[in-house]
């Protein structure tokens, strides 16, 4: 399971000193011009006030990580893996195009464990920023943030890159990180469950079989992909996209008992919660219902279990049919309509 924050919420010590000093600043002048009794000395006030807070705003705000691909138009198809936990592709670094295997995951930032970055040459850590950010159980990660040069991913080209370290051993080594979404943001991902081939594009009219898809209702927003569900009750609530999470819809328990009609029947089994600070067995309450995304019905478990703080719609749900596209250009996520074969 990911980490809920899409965005990477960067800390910089200094630009945070910068904002309270433009603060103070900026109500000392506004004082000045409301209590002045001269009128151009007020407009004058009111002007260097404005002049000030523009030049300032600028010199502090928040330097964006940059991150491009490349070539500018492009359509790839690359072969993917999955295990207990999703889907796995194949990335190479830097010039020396060193092999690393990682999760596709769109709720979490791209992340890395410390295999990755000792002794690699395409990696170097950030001297401005640091992350915090919080995973699907409410942990708290905090650490650093590092900078690759390039991710290769089926001849497509990924520079400047941000990833967090994060020091997961419940992966045993033998996945090193995370394709979050600072990296999927960049293209239109095609996930061909049938095939087991991942297509990565630039213009929507390149990937073939949108006729045969249903478009969800999506809400692209700076946390999360968020999926518009209708329980059979009637309640309507948004859940996140989490293809880092292995299973069909998870909620927390309020969230839960409000999606369950009274008197549902529910059962208890004992499942692998797993985020990127670590895995643990938990007790999970579950009953089968049908939902309502847009005008489609689907037959789909809901289950809930101590940990969970996050509305998550994972990969199991998806595995269902025989494709997903994400669109990150167009903001919008497509399902195939044919299923795959029990």
């Amino acid at each position: 399971m990911a980490a809920n924050s899409k965005h990477l919420p960067f800390v910089n010590a200094g630009l945070t000193i910068n904002y309270i000093v433009l603060s103070i600043q900026l109500c000392y002048f506004l004082y000045f011009v409301l209590m002045c009794a001269d009128k151009n000395y007020c407009a004058f006030a009111g002007f260097y006030c404005l002049a000030f807070w523009m030049l300032f705003s600028c010199c502090t705000r928040k330097t964006e990580t940059g991150t491009g691909v490349s070539p500018k138009h492009f359509l790839i198809e690359i072969p993917f893996q999955t295990d207990n936990r999703g889907i796995i592709i194949t990335t190479h670094w830097g010039t020396g195009k060193k092999e690393y295997r990682l999760y596709l995951d769109n709720h979490s930032p791209s992340w890395v464990n410390d295999a990755v970055l000792r002794n690699n040459t395409a990696t170097s850590k950030s001297k401005d920023f640091a992350y915090s950010t919080s995973t699907a159980d409410g942990k708290i990660l905090q650490g650093d943030v590092y900078m690759c040069d390039s991710v290769n991913i089926g001849g497509l080209s990924f520079t400047g890159v941000p990833f967090y370290n994060i020091s997961n051993e419940s992966n045993n080594g033998k996945i090193d990180g995370a394709v979050g979404e600072s990296i999927m943001e960049h293209g239109i991902w095609k996930i061909d469950f049938k095939n087991k081939r991942i297509a990565i594009a630039s213009d929507i009219d390149s990937i073939k079989g949108m006729k045969g898809a249903t478009r969800l209702p999506a809400f692209f927003t700076d946390k999360a992909i968020e999926i518009e569900i209708i329980f059979s009750n009637g309640n309507q609530q948004r859940v996140g996209l989490d293809l880092g999470f292995n299973g069909d819809l998870i909620l927390p328990a309020t969230s839960f008992m409000l999606a369950i009609a009274p008197g549902k029947k529910t059962f208890m089994e004992k499942r692998n919660f797993s985020t990127p600070a670590g895995s643990s067995v938990v007790d999970d309450r579950t009953t089968r219902d049908r939902v309502q995304a847009g005008r489609q019905y689907f037959e789909t478990l809901v289950s809930s279990n101590k940990l969970v703080k996050e509305k998550l719609i994972g990969l199991l749900f998806f595995k269902q049919f025989e494709f997903m596209v994400i669109d990150y250009i167009n903001k919008a996520v497509y399902l195939s309509q044919k299923r795959m074969p029990a």
